[in-house]
């Protein structure tokens, strides 16, 4: 692996777990056009347009950090206050799934599945078995589930992968797309000017988390232990209190 730049060419532990954990969801999304291929709805997901994908995504993100869009209060779970949908992360969740985590082949017929289009089309298959009437107001069937129905289609979902698959890693998908649309939706990603490096705006995340933002650092921890205000040395001296 290259190290990033101004690296000494070491992996941090950090690095090492992060890049082990999407290694791991790339593999296991790698399956799932075989899984889609068994029940011959290769051909639904790829005509699946992008906003009835996006529309799911941002239905399984309003359950994971519900808010006051139309998502979270179709779920019957809402705030008053702006939620993971209102991170207006969905972009970027759809962009790591299809792009970072490499698209999955489907050999046997020669067509490519977006990893975000076979997510959606499981979601939308586990939601229909739940609630066979849920088709409105959104054309995704999931984004129009209740919160315990749901969570129940997450438990199909599991379920049956750990049934299909021994209990292999194929049902770590379930386990770890929800951690993953969480990071994004707590993270700065919408507002993210990789030109500059900037921010260009006050991502939703702070605001529910109360964070008060980048700082070089606060008034209240000016000082020093017992009232000292400098010091003299370094190392094992450099706390001592100067005469």
């Amino acid at each position: 692996m290259r190290a990033p730049p101004g690296n000494d060419g070491t992996i941090s532990r950090r690095s090492l777990l992060a890049r082990g954990a999407l290694a791991g969801l790339a593999a296991t999304l790698a399956q799932i056009p075989g899984l889609l291929g068994e029940r011959g709805l290769i051909g639904t997901a790829l005509a699946q347009s992008g906003s009835l994908v996006e529309e799911t995504l941002q239905g399984m993100i309003a359950f994971l950090a519900p808010g006051n869009d139309a998502y979270s209060k179709q779920q019957g779970q809402s705030t008053t206050r702006p939620g993971g949908v209102a991170s207006n992360n969905v972009q970027a969740f759809i962009s790591d799934l299809d792009h970072f985590v490499p698209a999955s082949i489907f050999a046997s017929q020669g067509l490519t599945v977006p990893a975000s289009s076979g997510v959606a089309m499981l979601l939308n298959l586990y939601a229909s078995q739940v609630n066979p009437a849920a088709t409105a107001p959104f054309s995704s069937p999931f984004a129009n589930l209740s919160f315990a129905q749901k969570a129940a289609a997450f438990e199909r979902l599991e379920s049956e992968f750990e049934l299909q698959q021994g209990g292999t890693e194929f049902a770590f998908v379930a386990g770890i797309l929800p951690g993953f649309a969480t990071f994004l939706t707590f993270s700065e990603a919408s507002v993210f000017d990789a030109a500059t490096g900037t921010l260009t705006g006050r991502p939703v995340g702070w605001e529910l988390t109360n964070y008060a933002g980048i700082s070089d650092g606060w008034d209240e921890f000016r000082g020093y232990y017992h009232g000292r205000r400098r010091v003299r040395g370094s190392g094992p001296n450099a706390t001592r209190a100067p005469k």
